[in-house]
């Protein structure tokens, strides 16, 4: 699969725009992008994510959505040309998904994953699913991890209580999580992602509170 071209001429600009003038949109260490395979891991507070953490990576990303934006013909061309691609969410496998993003990872894209694999309802982080290391792990491409603030109340955005928030943490390399691969398999690399991403919430909070 390959996004249409149009989506970084036309769509990406708009985004990036309403982004940055309607939710003040702030972007922290956005100078740690490698070229290229790459997997991007961070929370996930609402469906508003994909497409602002799109805006916030200077390259082109693709992701994972949930299968309903497939149903009908023109919102899977749409899907496609924006580079998603399904998850079926009621499969305890989905190798369907996770088999199309190591194939995007390893023809060198970048690709959003969300190691919690499905959205949390009230901002606490849930626990960490196997998904995101075995990617990792089939991949042997770097990890670079992300925490996210604001989508989840873009009312309170609006009326300028808070604003939109990407925070880009440290590149975890492949071979720190292969070597946890090897003591705990997927799922203890998925932990150590997950962990590096509430690190950066820890750090935020901490500045936060010290001001």
């Amino acid at each position: 699969m390959s996004r249409s071209p149009m989506v970084d001429i036309i769509l990406r600009p708009i985004i990036c725009t309403i982004a940055a003038v309607v939710f003040r949109m702030k972007v922290v260490n956005r100078k740690n992008f490698p070229k290229g395979n790459l997997i991007l891991a961070g929370n996930h507070i609402s469906n508003w994510d994909p497409p602002f953490i799109a805006a916030a990576v200077p390259r082109a990303v693709y992701f994972m959505a949930k299968s309903s934006l497939f149903k009908t013909r023109f919102l899977s061309w749409f899907m496609l040309n924006l580079g998603a691609f399904p998850i079926y969410r009621r499969s305890a496998v989905n190798s369907g998904a996770l088999n199309k993003a190591i194939e995007l990872v390893n023809h060198g894209k970048a690709v959003i994953i969300f190691p919690e694999g499905t959205r949390s309802k009230d901002g606490n982080m849930l626990p960490a699913k196997a998904g995101v290391g075995y990617i990792a792990h089939a991949t042997k491409a770097p990890v670079l991890p992300f925490f996210l603030e604001g989508m989840d109340d873009p009312k309170s955005t609006l009326l300028f209580k808070s604003r939109f928030r990407v925070t880009f943490g440290t590149l975890i390399s492949p071979e720190e999580l292969e070597s946890i691969h090897q003591l705990g398999g997927a799922k203890k690399s998925a932990e150590h992602i997950l962990n590096q991403v509430k690190e950066i919430r820890n750090r935020y909070n901490n500045e936060r509170n010290s001001k």
